[in-house]
């Protein structure tokens, strides 16, 4: 039987390391991959640094939307994430993408980091991990720039529709636990629409504890409550979700 893929973790949070939660505990409870994924190029680095330690780890590397004025000159950053994209076990380039909700980076300069990297992938013909927070609109216009790049939308907010237009396109979506909060339906009408062969689950941990343990700091042996959710909601047995959830994950990245 397959395990678990946590298609979206961030093992090297403090809130993870100074409690001393390693991937290797989440793997002792089924989880048999876990993605790492950088939000600038010191936690890129720190990501490739843990698949290198545990043979299950993979990592995406890549600089998030509240980091991508921080990284020093454009054209230099993107010369040190091409670098670090080159390591056998980086398998996708993210988290990147927008965030208009904090608005503290200018929207232009998000957009211009986003569609470096977005070149990078196309260039280097590596999978994109997307972080979209209230800017769905933008998200899909930059997105529909580069048919040539694929990838998957990072615990979806967004709507039916506008998941249908990333389906159209080949992409995959990603639920986290926000898919199991009581007021959280809207969502789970969304993962009822995905086809079985574009759909993904993720911790994000340590954040978005799913349901029974919201509130609580999160780690990637969480991830069977969003399995089983989701696996509720398609109508499928757990068992079989799980194989096909992680099946999903190896072929978009490239690790059949």
């Amino acid at each position: 039987m397959a395990g678990l893929f946590d298609t979206h973790a961030h093992y090297n949070d403090p809130q993870l390391t100074e409690n001393k939660v390693t991937p290797d505990l989440a793997h002792a409870e089924g989880v048999t991959c876990i993605l790492n994924a950088g939000t600038n190029l010191e936690t890129s680095a720190e990501c490739l640094a843990l698949a290198e330690k545990y043979p299950f780890c993979v990592a995406a590397v890549g600089i998030h939307p509240s980091d991508c004025g921080k990284c020093g000159e454009l054209q230099g950053a993107m010369e040190r994430l091409r670098t670090l994209a080159s390591h056998q076990k980086a398998v996708a380039i993210g988290e990147i993408g927008l965030d208009y909700y904090w608005d503290d980076m200018p929207r232009e300069v998000q957009k211009q980091w986003f569609a470096a990297q977005m070149e990078l992938a196309r260039e280097l013909g590596k999978p994109v991990v997307i972080h979209d927070r209230e800017a769905h609109g933008d998200t899909f216009d930059m997105i529909s720039r580069y048919p040539e790049v694929i990838g998957v939308m990072h615990s979806y907010s967004g709507s039916i529709e506008m998941a249908s237009q990333y389906l159209k396109r080949g992409w995959y979506i990603s639920f986290s636990g926000v898919v199991t909060f009581k007021n959280a339906e809207r969502v789970r009408e969304v993962a009822r629409a995905i086809p079985h062969d574009r759909i993904l689950v993720e911790t994000d941990c340590p954040y978005l504890s799913p349901v029974p343990m919201r509130g609580k700091m999160n780690h990637s042996g969480n991830l069977h409550y969003t399995a089983k959710t989701v696996a509720q909601v398609l109508e499928l047995p757990y068992d079989e979700f799980v194989e096909i959830s992680t099946e999903n994950a190896k072929r978009l990245f490239k690790m059949e």
